[in-house]
This record gives C-alpha cells, structure tokens and sequence, in this order.
C-alpha cells in the first residue's frame, strides 16, 4: 500500500505495452481452448463435477498420521529386563547388546543408560535406554535402507537376549511419545479396570491381536506383576501365647530390613538421621530373616519363625493409575503402513476378539491421539476460516453471487492435493492439511484478481461475452504468475532430502497439486460459471422490467 506505488512511479516507465516472449505463445493458445470451453461449458461442467467426486470417493484411500516419521539419523532402542534383574544384571545386558551392535558395519559407537534418577521421569533399573550413531550413508552397505538396519538389529539382539524385549525409534521421537502418552511407542493401548490379574490377562489378548495386525513391531505389555516380594503373616495366637501383638512383631521386622532412625547427627545447620538395620548377611536370605530373635516380656527370646510365616510370591512391580481408575498400557510402533488405518483395522480385531467385562474399557494413545486432537482442531478452525473469508468477500464485492463464486475454488483446489498425495504416496498428516488451507487461499486470491476484473469490464458496459473473453484474457498473465511463483518457491520442499524434509514435504505436495487444478478452474471453469450466473441476473432483470410494460 505505501512502498510498492512509491518504487512503482520512481522505477517503471511508460513505454507502451509489452508482453514477454512466453505469454506471447501462451495467450493465443488460452483464447482458442476458452473459446472451446465457452462453447462446450456443459462438458467442462460436467467433467470438473465428476474429477471433484472421484478425488472425495479417493479420500477414504488417503492414510493418516500426525506427521510423517522425522528422520535424525540415528537411532535408539529400549530394552526392557524382568521386573527383579538387578542393577548388575541391566548393565550386562546393555553392555551384551552394545557389543553385539558394534559389530554392524553400519554403526559408529552406541552408549547405554540404565535406570533413571527420582527427579523427572523415574525409570527403574531393569530398563535401559541406548542410543546409537550411525555413520555416514556413504559408508553404508550398497543398497541398505535404515528399516532394513533396523529389522537387522532387532533380529540380532532378540536372537541372542531372549530373556529381554526390545523396541526401536529415534531419540527425539521416543521422548515425544513418552511426553504425550508415558510410553516410548508410537501407539499406546491403555486397558482400564479395577483388577491387576483380569487386567494382565485382558492386556495378554489384546497384545496378541495387535501383533497379528500388519505393520505392527516391537509390541510389549507393560508388566506390572513379577516383582519378587516376602510377605509376613503373623500367628496371632503363638504370638499372644508368648506376650506378643501382631503391631509388636512386624515392627522387629520392618526396622530389621527396612531401618529405623534411632538418633540424629548434627552437622552445623546440617542434620542426618542415624539409622539402624540388620546387616546384609542377616537379611540376605528368607530363613536368615526368620531367625531374627523376638524379646517377650518376660525377657525371653523366641525366634520369629515361632510367631510368623513367612512366603515368597511375585508381587506388583508397579501400578499406573489414570482418571481414577489402573491401567495396564499395551504399546507398539507402526511400520510399513500409516497410523490411522492400523488403528481403524485393531480397534476393529480387538472389539471381536477381546471381551471386556463390565468396568473394564481400553482407550488408545500416543501418535494417534495427537492425530485424532490435531484433526478436531483442525476440523473446527478450518470451516470457520472460510466463512470468515466468504464475509469478507461479501463485503469487497458486495455480492453473495460473486463471493460464493470465487469460493467455489476451494473443492476443486482439494482435487489436486488429494491425487498429489495418491500419487506421491503420502498420507493425509498435519502437515498436509496445512497445505489445504495454504491452497484455498491461493485459490481464492486468483479468484479475486479474474472476478474483480470481470466486474469492473462489465460496469463499463461491455457485453457478457466480451467481458469473459477480454477478462480472461487480460487476467492470464497475473493469474499464471501467482500459481507459478508459488510452485516455484516450494521445489525445494519437494527435492530436500535434509533434516525435517519429511515434515515439510507433504505440505508443498498438497499446495503444488492444488494449484494445478484450482488453475484449471480460474482459467475455464469459473469463466463459465460467471458467464451462467450472470446472463441468468440479466434474464431475470430483463423479466422484472418487461413484466408491468407487458401487462
């Protein structure tokens, strides 16, 4: 508004009027197909009806994710032991896995975490997290992709650690998915209920059907029982029979093994308690814990053998809890196929296979349930930006008719996203709706620069058919040039091959497609729209003055 007219009259001269070489061709050759499209406008409606149909009819077939799989050139794995391996046993695991990978050409180093501080997110010790670095692609295997690595890893560890599972990602990905759903997975499967046995054994199916699903890896149940756990159980009569209460007995027990502060150190403003436990020999051992001497009161000494029975079970090594209610979390990652339609194809497997008592309901997670909340938002806002558009429309022109016109370019723009990515083999993502919405505004704008033209020449008082055809004509150039700029400045989304190019490229896909088609449709269909609106106004105006001079 300020800067464009003021270079405008300091740099363009007058020098009559000149065309480039290229729209010299491209004019005479637009007038003769328009002419062909005026004359046939039926077979033109027609067909761009029947694209617009089958483009929705292929909607269905489109895949869907949140966005594509961000590829950072490496990759991290989990492994995860059984609830009682020791801190020991972790890290010879860890380090068997990383020996075992260091001996793939492909990778560079790998180093291992196990366990996690109780600040953040805690992690017990029979789980460790390893990342691994790959060398350069030129130093690769001829002809070896990174699934194929991938596939080739997992086989080696699951071959060689059977007594471990395992599951694969990337760094950053993982910590997302762990950061949305608490698990490091792309999707997550939480089974809710009261019950810890009916919700392993309900979690055991569901696992089952998922891993029968296509394109379903690294499927694991959380495990939630295994931990090895000592349960005393007092005899309260034996015990009464000696002078001693039940409270009086498992209280030996708890400072015996877990400590009890008897005293304070002071250190200056610094305390520390002073605790007190049996030493390890003492405790080491289940008959060892039995022979802890009780002191009646009477000062005699009876073993705590004579009062309590003590068993060995496998107890909870964890409980989740989620909207006042346990949880057990079934995960997987999805590879070979998109998001959306391996949860449409499980949710249905599961509903037939797994019967879910009542109080008992699973609800899914991770990557799809930020899908799911992305296309919601995105369902509202979108819808709503177009009215606004259409009111803003109405109020440049003044006119419903030619709002709704130049807003009629918005289906035929979703033609061209939609066969780019049948095309292109992507799937239906973030991304790519953002895309849609960057199209229809493409669309629209050359909307507005061939329909505010037509108007103007028709206020001058040309006739309808001049009008089409010396608009159009006129509008080629700034019509071509918009669709062409903004193709152009998206080729590098579409070549990239760098960091982030996955989230980029379905988005200039979208847009380049879009453009495609919602050019087509400026230049012949909505010339022959405005052509029908227009002599239908001028007929019925035509009727509306004859009637009364008829009477």
């Amino acid at each position: 508004l300020t800067v464009i007219p003021a270079l405008s009259s300091l740099l363009l001269k007058s020098r009559g009027e000149h065309e480039a070489f290229v729209f010299r061709v491209i004019k005479p050759a637009y007038g003769r197909a328009l002419e062909l499209a005026l004359r046939g406008r039926v077979f033109v409606l027609a067909l761009a009806v029947i694209l617009l149909v089958a483009s929705l009819a292929a909607f269905p077939l489109l895949g869907t994710e949140f966005v594509p799989a961000l590829e950072e050139g490496s990759i991290q794995y989990r492994i995860t032991n059984i609830p009682s391996a020791s801190l020991d046993e972790s890290l010879a695991v860890a380090k068997r896995a990383e020996q075992l990978l260091l001996a793939i050409p492909e990778v560079a180093f790998v180093f291992s975490m196990t366990g996690r501080a109780e600040r953040g997110d805690v992690e017990d010790v029979n789980n460790t997290e390893a990342f691994v670095a790959l060398k350069p692609l030129s130093a690769w295997r001829p002809g070896l992709t990174k699934p194929a690595l991938v596939e080739e890893m997992r086989e080696k560890l699951e071959g060689a650690i059977p007594t471990a599972l395992f599951s694969f990602g990337q760094r950053i990905q993982m910590r997302v998915d762990e950061l949305i759903s608490g698990i490091r997975a792309a999707l997550a499967i939480k089974v809710y209920g009261e019950d810890l046995g009916q919700l392993s054994r309900l979690a055991e199916q569901v696992k089952d059907v998922l891993a029968s699903v296509k394109g379903a890896k690294d499927v694991q149940v959380e495990t939630l029982l295994g931990k090895p756990t000592v349960t005393f159980q007092v005899d309260r009569a034996a015990a009464a029979r000696f002078g001693l209460n039940a409270a009086e007995v498992l209280d030996v027990v708890r400072a015996g093994l877990g400590g009890e502060a008897v005293s304070t150190l002071i250190d200056g403003p610094r305390r520390y308690e002073v605790v007190a436990r049996f030493d390890e020999a003492s405790r080491r051992d289940v008959s060892d814990i039995l022979r802890i001497p009780l002191r009646t009161a009477e000062g005699n000494l009876v073993p705590l053998s004579r009062v309590t029975e003590a068993t060995v079970t496998s107890g909870v090594a964890k409980v989740r809890h989620e909207s006042l209610s346990r949880l057990i979390v079934v995960q997987a990652n999805v590879e070979g196929r998109d998001v959306g339609g391996f949860v449409a194809e499980a949710q249905e497997r599961i509903s037939k296979a797994v019967k879910f008592p009542a109080g008992y309901y699973t609800d899914w997670g991770g990557a799809f349930e930020n899908q799911r909340r992305a296309m919601r938002t995105l369902s509202i806002i979108v819808p709503l930006t177009i009215a606004l558009i259409l009111v803003l429309l109405y109020t440049a022109f003044n006119s419903l008719r030619h709002a709704l016109l130049i807003i009629s370019g918005v289906p035929f723009s979703v033609v061209g996203g939609i066969l780019a990515l049948l095309i292109s083999g992507q799937n239906l993502s973030v991304p790519a709706s953002i895309g849609f919405i960057a199209v229809f505004g493409v669309a629209m704008l050359n909307g507005v620069v061939l329909v505010a033209y037509l108007v103007q020449l028709r206020e001058e008082g040309l006739p309808l058919s001049e009008v089409v055809r010396q608009g159009c004509l006129l509008r080629l150039r700034p019509v071509l040039m918009t669709a062409t700029v903004t193709i152009l400045g998206l080729v590098p989304l579409l070549l990239a091959r760098g960091v982030g190019a996955e989230v980029q490229r379905p988005l200039a896909t979208v847009v380049v497609g879009g453009l495609f088609t919602s050019t087509l449709l400026t230049l012949f269909v909505l010339p022959i729209l405005y052509l029908i609106l227009e002599s239908r106004k001028g007929q019925r105006e035509n009727d509306t003055i004859g009637g009364p001079a008829n009477a």
